[in-house]
């Protein structure tokens, strides 16, 4: 989890829950990587990812389903960059979600990387002022999407300067 993170003890005690239960990491990798993420910041998922204990993409399907969500690839996904652009990094980063664009039914597609409760979606509703539907990432394809965000807008600051 990241400082800051909207994430309740409950919610990550059932995260980690799914973590071990689906196979995806074992105790002790859970164990390892929850003392690194304590003390770093960064989300337990991420910490795994980074380790080479968790691959994104298995993450991806097992949190689809046990939240009945479709899975996002951010980096084959269209995102909206003006509507990315909106809000701060920081914001993504710490609590574990990301905008990826306005739908045809007035919802926002928001990628999510912790559990998408009612209380979760009206908080991100309240931010970007729309309805928002999810679809499920891993913490590092949020980070991985940000990354590529800064990078773009780095990119065009460099354009304009030449």
């Amino acid at each position: 989890m990241y400082p800051e993170s909207d994430d309740s003890s409950a919610e990550r005690t059932a995260f980690a829950d799914l973590l071990v239960s689906s196979g995806l990491v074992s105790a002790k990798q859970l164990a390892r990587a929850s003392v690194e993420s304590a003390l770093s910041g960064i989300a337990v998922d991420a910490v795994l990812v980074t380790q080479g204990a968790l691959d994104p993409v298995a993450l991806r399907s097992v949190l689809a389903r046990a939240w009945n969500l479709p899975v996002l690839n951010l980096a084959r996904t269209h995102v909206d960059h003006d509507l990315v652009d909106q809000w701060p990094d920081e914001t993504y980063l710490s609590e574990s979600w990301f905008p990826v664009r306005d739908q045809s039914n007035g919802t926002v597609l928001v990628a999510t990387s912790r559990i998408p409760d009612a209380a979760r979606a009206d908080r991100i509703a309240g931010v970007i002022a729309s309805p928002v539907e999810f679809g499920a990432v891993a913490s590092a394809d949020i980070a991985a999407a940000v990354a590529r965000a800064v990078k773009r807008r780095s990119r065009g600051r460099r354009l304009f300067l030449s």
